[in-house]
């Protein structure tokens, strides 16, 4: 996140908002990035939100719900929610493709969504990536190669 900060990134989206990232607008240590949050069960502590704004919705409501949202974010971080097993099994292929789609209406011309994925988080990963994320994301590296699973939107 610390890194965040420096970059071409102005406005970031973070899905969830928990006590394990109520630190995160501190560490971009930035006043010219806004740091937004997606999340629909807010954390019963209020001081677990720390944030320029809030999207209090599922990935899948958030055009019906901030329909003035759209093209307005560089970058998406999501780190272990679409890639969370957990969240995988309650997904069928329609509630799938609406969860792309709402990142890729979300993100801006270049915007980049960066997806953290779990050990194990689908049955085949290769086969889901084709069919899911690559028909509409070109695999790059992010941050000069300290992560290679950033995605950014293609056409863009």
């Amino acid at each position: 996140y610390s890194r965040l900060g420096k970059g071409n990134f102005n406005r970031l989206l973070d899905v969830g908002a928990r006590s394990y990232n109520k630190l995160c607008k501190d560490l971009i240590n930035s006043t010219s990035v806004e740091y937004f949050q997606m999340e629909p069960n807010l954390p019963p502590d209020p001081s677990d939100l720390k944030n320029d704004g809030l999207l209090e919705c599922y990935m899948n409501e958030v055009r019906e719900k901030y329909p003035d949202q759209g093209s307005s974010f560089d970058l998406v971080i999501d780190f272990g929610v679409f890639g969370w097993k957990l969240v995988q099994n309650e997904f069928d292929d329609t509630k799938v493709k609406g969860y792309v789609n709402s990142v890729t209406w979300l993100l801006r011309d270049k915007g980049c969504w960066v997806l953290k994925t779990d050990q194990g988080w689908v049955p085949n990963e290769v086969e889901f990536f084709d069919k899911h994320i690559l028909p509409y994301f070109t695999m790059k590296d992010f941050d000069n190669h300290a992560y290679e699973s950033g995605h950014s939107i293609k056409g863009g």
